[in-house]
This record gives C-alpha cells, structure tokens and sequence, in this order.
C-alpha cells in the first residue's frame, strides 16, 4: 500500500509545488526576496544646518557644518536612487524563468512533435532577454526616478552623448579665442617691448597649444578601440592637462629668468610705453577670456576644466600685463614692468605646478577622500536586505574618476543565479555615480575570509 501510494502522493506534490515556483520566478517577488523594500534608514534633514544657523557660526564650526550639509546632500541622493526604479529594472534585465519552469508556465501542445526545439515550440514565449547595456539602463522613463545628471557631489553631467558634444563645442570655442587672442597679442609685441606684454603673448600661445593638446587628446579617446584599449583612453585627458602644466612652468621659468635679467642689467632700464591700439587689444583679452571661463566652468570634464584655469589665468595675466607698464609710465619707475613680468611668471609657475601635482596624485592611485569613501559605503550598506556584511569598500583614483571595489557577505544558501544578479546590480548601481568609472563586487559567505587581492 506504502509503495502503491507514493506515485499517487508524488503527483500531487507537483500539483502543489507548480504554483509556488511560477510565484518564485515573479519579478516583484524576486525582486522583494533579493534586494527588499529599501526606505530610507534615516531622517537626514534633521542634522541639516540653515544658512542662517552657518552664518552665525565661527569659521571653522561653519566649514564643519558645511562638509555636513554636503554629505547630507549625497546621502539624500543615494536614498533617491535606490528607492527609484533603477534596483528593480537591473534585476528585471536578467531572465527570471529557468529552464525547469518553463513547461508549467507555457505548456507544449500534443501537436508538437520535437519537445526539444525550445522557445519556438512555446506558445506566446517570452522573447529573449535584452542585452544589459547601462547607457540603456539608466534612462528610467519613471517620473519616481531620479536624474543621474543632477547628482549632488557626484559629478555627473547628464548622459555620455550630450556631455560629449558639450566638451566638444568648449573646445571649439576655446581654440577660437585662443587663435584670435594669440594674433592680436603678436600686434602688441610688436608695438611695443614690455616683458609684461612678453609674458602675456607666451601665455597666449601656450592656450593655442593647450587647446590643441585637449582637442587631440578628445579626439583620441572618442576612437574606441575594445581590443587594444579595452576600458578605453579616459586617462589620456589627466595626461594632456599634465604635460601641459609642464610645458607651462618651463616656458614661463624662461619668461621670469629674462624679467630678473632686465632688472639687473643697467642697459635696459626705459621706460615702456603702451599705446591706446594696444591697451584696447589687451581688455578685448580680458573680456574674451572671462567669457572662456564662466562657460568652461560649468562642464564637468577634466580637459575643459583646465582649460577654465587657464582662462583664469589669463583675466588675471592680462589685467597686471596693462597695469604694470601703465603705472611705471605714470610713474616714471622703469623696473615695474620688468619686476610684473617676474611676478607673472611666479604666479603661473605656483598655479600650475598645483594642477599638476594633482593629476600626478590621480594618475597614480591616489586614495578616495573620506567623504566619497562614506558614501560609497552607504550605497553599499543600503542596496539590498540579501546583503548581510560589508568587509571591504576600496575606492582609488584612475585618472578623474574612482574605481570602486566592494566585498560584500551574503547567505551561502543563496544560488549562483540570484548572487550574481544581485552582485551586478549592485556593480551597476555604484557604476551610475558620475565620480565612479568602475566598479568591481566580489561575493562571499564568510565574513572571516580575507578580503582584497594577492598584493
């Protein structure tokens, strides 16, 4: 009877588990299994200091409570996104029905002869899964979805296409400028042989080059190449911008050493005369240039960011490259301009050996700051209920942006499949940040196992 009655109760275990299955391979239920129903953990507006509040505060409790409001900011936004659609449609991406399940969800018919021809033999068959494409990915029509451009601290500007085309025309407009500025500024030499006005044409031609060097260096990197640039040529902008701030320093170490030779030599000591021609070329520069630099600044790219320091650079050379000679005119002291071009030269050699250093640090590894560090962390703490320690976050510099590496402990129980999906949503969601170039999960079942690499 035992032995007759196990077909029967096998059966009728089937019936029973098909439902339960089907119900499993839901994506909502996966999606409430895996990642859960993340609301924020914190009410952040709470720690949020007033500008009135900050105003009142010493300088250094103020600069305290600044950086706060700051991390206030990102936190807010990483609750935004994670609370959006963009966790939910990463999961939805991957194919939630396995092979087991298929025939309880679409049956085969009787007609069908070959029940080994796959999806083709199913009636109304799901079409295959698309192909994860983040560019794809992150343009949620969802009205509960935050906009990846707005980032707080996060540095992104929009999409990859229209930043492109952004960065593309600040640079076309830069090497404009730059040609007409370094044409009228050949007129002044000639018009006149104040080394302040030496200084500021040096300047001039090094922005023509400098805009050559980002125009090739955009250029170079736009040309994908997957088989001999496999992650692509990003790192070839914070280059550029490197080896120009070394074109820069050296040039204008020469522009200083001849200012110091000018005022030890008794044979030029005259006094420089400016013409009206001259000095109306000179504020055109100053113009032209303050225009450069409040379109340059807002746009988030390294190489157009150089180029709005640079345009800096030039409304401040250009002002004292007047002043000096007009006040040793006025004056009648001849070692004014020879001692602007001197304190010219200084100014540029400090200001660039700065942004240099800084992309040396970013070229080489350098370390993310505490506070990217932080909120790297809180993406990672806050993703998914599945996730139940965190014994690494690692965040470095290469080039301009991060890359990102995160170990994470979830159940051993937990398949293959879902650990996965859950690992490369998470890779894709930290990928989403603008500051963040690449990401990289690694899963684990023990918090004990030691994290990180061999070296």
């Amino acid at each position: 009877m035992i032995l007759g009655n196990e077909p029967h109760s096998s059966v009728n275990h089937g019936h029973v588990r098909r439902p339960s299955i089907t119900a499993l391979q839901n994506p909502h239920m996966r999606y409430m299994r895996l990642i859960g129903n993340n609301n924020p953990r914190y009410q952040w507006e709470r720690y949020r200091k007033t500008p009135l509040e900050l105003k009142q505060m010493k300088k250094k409790i103020r600069e305290y409570y600044e950086r706060t409001n700051s991390l206030i900011d990102r936190y807010i936004y990483i609750d935004s996104l994670l609370d959006s659609t963009l966790p939910r449609d990463l999961l939805q991406t991957y194919n939630p029905v396995s092979p087991e399940t298929i025939p309880e969800t679409y049956p085969v018919s009787s007609s069908d002869t070959n029940p080994h021809q796959g999806y083709d033999s199913i009636p109304d068959a799901p079409p295959p899964p698309m192909k994860k494409r983040p560019s794809y990915l992150y343009k949620i029509a969802d009205e509960e979805s935050p906009l990846l451009g707005d980032e707080v601290g996060g540095g992104g500007s929009g999409s990859a296409e229209n930043t492109a085309k952004v960065v593309k025309l600040a640079i076309y407009l830069s090497l404009l400028a730059n040609t007409l500025l370094l044409i009228s500024k050949i007129l002044v030499a000639i018009m006149t042989n104040s080394l302040s006005v030496l200084a500021s044409l040096v300047d001039a031609a090094l922005d023509f080059l400098s805009t050559a060097i980002v125009w090739t260096t955009t250029t170079l990197i736009e040309r994908r190449d997957k088989y001999l640039y496999p992650v692509g040529r990003s790192r070839l902008e914070p280059i550029g911008v490197l080896v120009f701030s070394i074109i820069m320093i050296v040039s204008f170490l020469q522009v200083g050493l001849t200012s110091l030779k000018h005022l030890i030599t008794p044979a030029t000591h005259a006094i420089v005369l400016l013409t009206p021609s001259a000095i109306i070329i000179m504020l055109s520069t100053i113009v032209i240039k303050t225009l450069c630099f409040l379109w340059c600044r807002s746009v988030r790219n390294s190489s157009v960011q150089a180029l709005a320091a640079d345009a800096v650079t030039d409304v401040v050379f250009n002002f004292f490259s007047i002043l000096f000679p007009l006040l040793g005119t006025w004056l009648e002291l001849w070692w004014l301009d020879a001692l602007g071009g001197a304190l010219l030269s200084a100014y540029v050699i400090t200001s660039w050996a700065g942004i240099g250093l800084e992309h040396v640090e970013n070229l080489t590894g350098a370390a993310a700051s505490g506070d990217e560090r932080n909120v790297l962390l809180y993406m990672a703490m806050r993703f998914a209920k599945s996730i139940k320690a965190i014994t690494s976050v690692n965040a470095y510099r290469n080039g301009d942006l991060l890359n990102v590496e995160v170990d994470i402990v979830l159940d051993e129980r937990l398949g293959l499949k879902d650990s996965h999906d859950l690992g490369e949503s998470l890779q894709y969601v930290i990928e989403s940040l603008g500051v963040v170039d690449r990401a990289f999960v690694h899963l684990d079942y023990d918090s004990t196992n030691p994290p990180g690499h061999l070296r």
